[in-house]
């Protein structure tokens, strides 16, 4: 899956959603509400401007961000279970 494909299913359950943006160019691009950093997801026809490591890292830091909340539930739900298991 590339990471266009993967940010429209990302964005079909989240809010807020990451908004992606076609360039004349043939550029992708994406900008990530939660970091407040826009990133390149796909790069020009042409091939002078790429996608980086460092795009990467923001949209996985995005990710985290994204998931935080929902991990910090599931912790406390799993942490109730163990509490309910010891009555």
């Amino acid at each position: 899956m590339d990471l266009e494909t993967a940010i429209e299913a990302f964005n079909e359950s989240s809010q807020p959603q990451i908004p992606l943006q076609p360039t004349r160019d043939g550029r992708v691009t994406a900008m990530l509400p939660r970091v407040g950093r826009e990133i390149i997801i796909r790069g020009s026809i042409t091939g002078t401007v790429e996608a980086t490591a460092e795009d990467v890292a923001w949209l996985c830091e995005e990710a985290r961000r994204a998931f935080a909340p929902g991990m910090a539930l599931l912790e406390a739900a799993l942490g109730a279970l163990t509490e309910l298991d010891r009555v």
